[in-house]
């Protein structure tokens, strides 16, 4: 548990306050061990996010943006971190591009919600803010001005946020829950399963997750009419991508091996489509059934 060092706001007292940058750790703060704030913070609300991000500002505003604070933190020799505080549109959005930005794969961290260090660079999310810290090296002392830098900032946010209801459906046996990506848009879909670019689906929010050497995708379509225009489209990629053979379907299924032999399976159920690969036939039938029974 962190000692809280510094004022606490809520997020009605910031935008009474100063914006973001009120959320940001103070050079007094004891958290900083040494790293002090280097120059002024820049905020970017809505669209101004373009300005700051060249390339890569769509997904954040697909998942849902409201503005971003950033802030240069420095050491006594020169070294330098920067963290960026994203607020969201609410707790799902957080976890969403905190899910993007990950892999699952790095240290585990007791900060905020799902804390990872990776290299040299360090996100978590908390409520409906996500927090990225990055160095410019993988240098002891950085990681070090990383980490102190996180902590301050994990003071500063109260409180912790849902995960979207939609990751309750996930079957819990033989999930990596590290791999866990949750979208809300064309961009996060054709990120967490590319196959799909030229399909035409109507979806509102997905998720895609590891088990074992494989992977489920669940998509939500909102209702039965678009899910299942949208599962005929995905089926007609099948079809007619030409890398696909040993494909059997129904109305509501089908099955088929890649040039790679990767097999796929997909399945329509009311408003929902189930996409699993490379996962043997039962693994597959097992988790579309358990899924089936919440839904």
């Amino acid at each position: 548990m962190l000692t809280v060092a510094g004022p606490v706001l809520s997020p009605s007292a910031l935008s009474q306050e100063s914006g973001l940058s009120a959320l940001l750790p103070k050079g007094e703060n004891p958290e900083l061990s040494g790293w002090k704030p280097a120059g002024s913070p820049q905020e970017f609300k809505g669209d101004d996010l373009f300005v700051y991000i060249d390339g890569g500002a769509e997904i954040y505003l697909e998942y849902g943006f409201s503005r971003v604070v950033v802030q240069d933190y420095r050491d006594g020799g020169g070294r330098t971190v920067s963290l960026e505080l994203f607020e969201m549109t609410d707790p799902a959005a957080a976890f969403g591009a905190y899910s993007f930005k990950t892999t699952g794969k790095g240290r585990t961290l007791d900060l905020g919600q799902g804390g990872q260090l990776e290299d040299y660079y360090l996100n978590f999310w908390k409520g409906d803010y996500l927090f990225t810290i990055t160095g410019f090296d993988d240098d002891e002392e950085t990681v070090r001005g990383l980490l102190a830098v996180a902590k301050a900032a994990d003071d500063t946010v109260r409180g912790e946020g849902p995960l979207p209801p939609m990751i309750d459906i996930l079957p819990a046996e033989g999930l990596d829950s590290g791999s866990i990506l949750y979208f809300r848009g064309r961009l996060g879909l054709n990120n967490a399963f590319p196959l799909a670019a030229p399909a035409n689906l109507e979806t509102r929010q997905g998720v895609r997750a590891h088990y074992g050497q494989g992977f489920l995708v669940v998509l939500d379509c909102g209702a039965v009419e678009p899910a299942q225009k949208s599962f005929h489209s995905l089926k007609a990629i099948f079809r007619g991508g030409g890398r696909f053979k040993e494909i059997v379907e129904s109305e509501s299924a089908f099955e088929a091996t890649d040039d790679k032999e990767t097999p796929y399976r997909a399945s329509v159920i009311k408003g929902w489509i189930l996409i699993a690969s490379g996962l043997e036939t039962e693994t597959s039938e097992d988790l579309m059934n358990s899924i089936r029974r919440k839904l």
